[in-house]
Parts: C-alpha cells; structure tokens; sequence
C-alpha cells in the first residue's frame, strides 16, 4: 500500500482540524471540500451530512483517548500510578504533533449553547467513558478516594489540553504531570 490517504481519511482530517481551529459553525461543507481536495459526492457518499462528519470526527477522538486507556498504558510496565503520568506523556506526544488543534469535545462544547443536546450529550458521554477508566487506574493506585482523586485529574488533564492550545506550548503537559504526580501523592 502506498502513502496516499483515504478519501474518507483525507475529509476526516481537514474537518477535524478546520472545525477545531475555525469553529464549526464558521466552517462550511464547500471548505472542507475545497481543503481537502475531494468531491462534494464523496464528502455526503462518506458521511452523509455536516452533522454526521461532526460524529465521526468525535468518534476519532475517542478512539486515540481509548487506544490510550485500553491499549497503550496498560501495556506500560510499571506501577499504576507510574501509569497515570504516563497519560501526560502521551498527551504531550499529542500536543507535539501537527494534528494537535486541541480537544474537539472541549471546543465544540464551548461553540455551541450549553444546553444544546446531542453535542453536551455526546461530550458527556465521552467524558463518562474516560472517567470510569481513570477511577479504574487511579482505584489500582492506592487512592483513598478513588472518585475525588479521579475529578481532579480529569480538571488537571482538560486544563492541561486548553492551554497547550492557548499557549501553544505543549511541554505545559510535563507541569501537568508534576500537578498529577502531587494529587496522586496526596491521595495514598
């Protein structure tokens, strides 16, 4: 197989960087066309609607978030809490990487009214995912209370994502691990 990316891959990746950098309402089907150099019938033959891309654009982020819990710090070698601030190496490898445009539930979150539905619903979902996997890790590591210990990590580690792309320093996840290395801790 050569180089080249999918058609579906190649839509996936020009939305996913031009909702998260220019906003999703401010970016329209015909720019995301014209970005990724694929057809208006290939971009609704692959994804049908606006809306549908937005999924599947959340669903690619979702799936580097689980690859990480499920996959790649499991196969770590060292101790639970070890494993947490592994996450912030990872997260800093993402920061690093040129698809960094920060998290796509966070920005579409505070692009669109608070209460509108199935995007809080979807963020919250994906939030929920996430949770019961780190309260999984954080339990492993000894916490007293795994719950709380879990809340502030998940604030740790949203902040740490909005300012890596404020800032557009993604060594910010190295502070990161040193709040999360302090808070786990804490917690023994």
């Amino acid at each position: 197989m050569s180089g080249k990316i999918s058609v579906e891959k190649k839509i996936l990746q020009t939305a996913r960087r031009l909702f998260c950098q220019a906003g999703i309402h401010a970016t329209g089907i015909a720019r995301i066309i014209e970005e990724s150099g694929v057809s208006r019938r290939s971009l609704y033959t692959h994804y049908g609607s606006k809306e549908n891309l937005l999924k599947a654009v959340f669903e690619t982020e979702a799936g580097m978030w689980f690859h990480w819990f499920d996959y790649d710090l499991p196969q770590m070698e060292c101790s639970p809490a070890e494993r947490i601030l592994a996450l912030f190496d990872l997260m800093q490898d993402w920061f690093a990487s040129d698809d960094f445009f920060g998290c796509v539930f966070i920005n579409a979150v505070a692009e669109h009214e608070k209460c509108n539905g199935w995007i809080q619903e979807i963020a919250n979902d994906h939030r929920e995912k996430i949770t019961a996997r780190l309260v999984a890790m954080v339990a492993e590591s000894g916490a007293r209370d795994p719950e709380i210990v879990t809340e502030k990590l998940n604030l740790l580690i949203d902040g740490t994502i909005v300012a890596a792309m404020v800032t557009g320093n993604g060594e910010i996840a190295h502070v990161g691990k040193l709040a999360a290395a302090d808070i786990l801790r804490s917690a023994r």
